[in-house]
């Protein structure tokens, strides 16, 4: 009895079972068909884990590199002096709206209007003159101003309030030789209107008259200079933004 017992858990040994009508691999069938059982019921909490888990992933991605750009143009305009000629000032020189762009000061003037932190756009922000429109033949290039933002509506705020500012820095000499123009049209404009009222007067001598005649014709002369030279002021000497900024993906 001793022998047969031995050879029949030898026999069983060989063909992979335990003693005893144990077999594992009869177990782990059973196990794995139980495995495979609930995944067939709650399938949908798989799906929606690998859905969760791709949204999650999506969306860290994003906000770690997903930037706004916007862009704003700007004429530079040409300064002439007195006599004519074209000027050369801070208003033309190369580095002047660079400068003023970056200047911490301006940073956070900027940051403040547009409801943001200087490190929103600090190291974001640049200048350049826009491609084809150099200097060449004494040719006002134009400048765009870029701002790159996490926030498409800080990008274009930004972009804008930094060329109304270099706008507002670089054409105080435009502007003052606007206001110049606009006094000497007043005066020449209350001078003609004095002059007439003495022309139509029958108290003047027909002599007063006809120096009355001379100086009308001198003032409306001016007048007339004067108005061109506020147009040459206002569209060509002094800056201006040419187009606003809007917000895209960068």
């Amino acid at each position: 009895g001793l022998r047969y017992s031995r050879r029949e858990m030898s026999q069983q040994e060989q063909r992979g079972q335990a003693p005893g009508g144990f077999d594992p691999e009869a177990e782990q069938e059973v196990d794995f068909s139980r495995y495979a059982r609930l995944l067939a019921v709650r399938w949908w909490l798989l799906a929606a884990g690998l859905v969760a888990g791709a949204l999650i992933g999506y969306a860290v991605s994003l906000s770690g590199t997903r930037l706004f750009k916007a862009s704003a143009t700007l004429y530079v305009g040409q300064p002439f002096s007195a006599g004519g000629g074209p000027l050369q000032t801070l208003q033309t020189a190369p580095t002047t709206i660079s400068e003023i762009v970056h200047a911490e000061t301006v940073l956070e003037q900027v940051a403040t209007e547009c409801k943001a932190k200087p490190g929103d756009f600090r190291g974001r922000i640049t200048s350049a003159v826009v491609e084809s429109t150099t200097a060449k033949n004494a040719q006002t290039p134009l400048v765009r101003i870029t701002v790159q933002a996490k926030r498409g509506k800080a990008a274009a705020c930004a972009a804008n309030h930094l060329a109304r500012k270099v706008v507002d820095k670089i054409g105080v000499y435009a502007r003052q030789r606007i206001d110049n123009f606009r006094r000497r049209i007043a005066t020449d404009n209350e001078s003609v209107t004095t002059i007439k009222t003495g022309l139509a007067s029958a108290q003047v001598s027909t002599t007063d008259k006809l120096l009355f005649q001379l100086q009308l014709r001198n003032f409306q002369e001016d007048e007339i200079a004067a108005n061109q030279l506020l147009l040459q002021a206002e569209q060509v000497e002094a800056p201006s933004v040419l187009t606003s900024a809007a917000a895209q993906r960068a």
